[in-house]
């Protein structure tokens, strides 16, 4: 269950008599560049200019100082709300004649790369925060093809994101029911017959 901030469900109770303006974060963390170096953490908003944020980072739930760079054509997927253990993916486009979406695809290794996405809204009038951006969905990057436009067309990067929670609990441990791996454990000898059970024929039944 999400917990929204005061500020934020009071604009929402009046919303429909003034109105919001939503704005959306994408921070990509973490992303080892292809020559070799430090690893580098990329910021992007719906937001027309840079800007620096103040946010929940969803890994320690510590608030934590942000740069987002604006002014890349973004465009998220609506963020599925399920109560169920599947794995949900949206699809995030960006320009790819942005310098920084630039830099970051061609430049980083951006595959598996954890993914935070924050909400915001902005007040109508005054043009200003209502409450701090709020985390809505953790994933990973599965994919970010760059899509060649044609001729008079806008080109833009599609990132394919996984619900990062849902997809730790599909992934599939091959050390799990492994003899070698059990026995260094104190000698643990639990999964000794564990690659020779499955053929064992078992009679089921009187006998």
């Amino acid at each position: 269950m999400r917990n929204s901030a005061t500020a934020f469900n009071n604009a929402m109770a009046i919303a429909q008599d003034t109105g919001l303006a939503p704005r959306q974060f994408v921070y990509v963390k973490n992303v080892k560049p292809f020559g070799g170096g430090a690893a580098a953490s990329f910021g992007f908003w719906t937001g027309d200019d840079d800007a620096i944020f103040t946010v929940i980072d969803g890994g320690t739930g510590l608030p934590v100082e942000r740069t987002y760079y604006g002014a890349v054509n973004m465009v998220v997927d609506n963020i599925p709300r399920v109560s169920d253990m599947t794995v949900q993916s949206i699809q995030i486009e960006v320009s790819q004649i942005a310098t920084v979406t630039e830099l970051l695809v061609r430049g980083y290794d951006v595959r598996l790369a954890k993914v935070e996405i924050h909400e915001m809204a902005l007040d109508p009038g005054s043009r200003l925060p209502i409450s701090d951006p709020e985390v809505v969905f953790l994933g990973q990057i599965d994919g970010a093809p760059i899509e060649t436009p044609s001729a008079g067309e806008d080109g833009v990067i599609t990132f394919s994101i996984n619900s990062d929670a849902m997809s730790m609990l599909a992934r599939v441990n091959p050390r799990k029911s492994s003899f070698q791996s059990q026995k260094r454990r104190s000698d643990d000898r639990w999964g000794r017959y564990a690659g020779t059970v499955k053929n064992w024929p078992i009679k089921w039944g009187p006998q």
